[in-house]
């Protein structure tokens, strides 16, 4: 062994990270060994990188991305514009969960207090027939985190093949959830547009029958049409399927009826009614 090395093991008792996260930290080039044997692969650590070691870890508890703490590592001795960008950044997303907190705080049967209350209830839910529509389709697995980009894509990629084929349709557009999507679920989505015309499926796209069908939905303006305001619609429609007795008869899904404006409805949380 060179000069002051020490094993990988004795880095990690003297620094408090595990072995899984320092090698975890040398893949991402945040923590590289000093050496590492080429015949016996063992890595080799200089007690002087135990400063750096003990600022990841610190950063780490803090909940920073290793992408984020590359960034902060970067930085010339002195500087700290990254950490100080996503602190403000950080701070700033726990105050925007604070209408997340309400909703909890509702399920829990406790007025909301720690962001706006949600406001809607079972008397904003709308009923109305819906006629049978042969919809062109995609359907991916996503995240919450990705959503709005992924079914904003597929809408896109839908409306080019329906341009190709010479289809004709309009600016509507829904997303079907046939599973649940969370930051811990990444559930199926349908994003579906409605069209009139003869044309041939290809590549992802699917063309299918949407049955007519009674449908039951909650109007949302642009101010709620974002996570996680529009949980609480979400919430109004299951109470009211569930204090009626009634029963849903597909997935649930969200309605984009017009091009987006930040004024007035601009989507419709809604799901069929058996």
């Amino acid at each position: 062994m060179a000069g002051n090395e020490v094993t990988i093991g004795e880095f990690a008792r003297r620094s408090g990270l595990s072995l899984k996260a320092l090698r975890l930290y040398d893949a991402r080039g945040l923590l590289e060994p000093v050496r590492v044997d080429p015949a016996s692969g063992y890595r080799y650590y200089d007690p002087e990188q135990l400063s750096r070691a003990r600022t990841i870890s610190l950063l780490r508890r803090l909940e920073m991305p290793l992408g984020t703490i590359a960034d902060v590592l970067a930085e010339p001795p002195g500087q700290a514009a990254a950490i100080r960008s996503w602190w403000q950044e950080r701070r700033r997303d726990l105050a925007d969960r604070g209408p997340e907190v309400d909703l909890v705080l509702g399920s829990l049967g406790t007025p909301g207090s720690v962001g706006h209350p949600g406001h809607f209830g079972v008397d904003d839910v709308v009923v109305q027939p819906v006629e049978a529509r042969t919809v062109a389709t995609v359907r991916r697995h996503v995240t919450q985190e990705d959503l709005v980009a992924t079914f904003a894509s597929d809408a896109l990629e839908i409306r080019t093949f329906l341009d190709t084929g010479g289809a004709s349709y309009g600016t509507e557009f829904w997303v079907l959830f046939h599973g649940a999507v969370g930051h811990d679920g990444d559930g199926p989505i349908e994003t579906c547009i409605p069209y009139e015309g003869a044309v041939a499926p290809a590549g992802s796209v699917v063309l299918r029958q949407e049955p007519a069908h009674t449908l039951a939905y909650v109007p949302v303006t642009a101010a709620d049409c974002r996570y996680p305001q529009i949980i609480g619609a979400y919430v109004a429609l299951e109470t009211w399927f569930s204090a009626g007795g009634r029963r849903p008869a597909g997935p649930p899904r969200e309605i984009y009826p017009v091009p987006w404006s930040d004024e007035g409805v601009v989507a419709h949380v809604a799901q069929p009614v058996a």
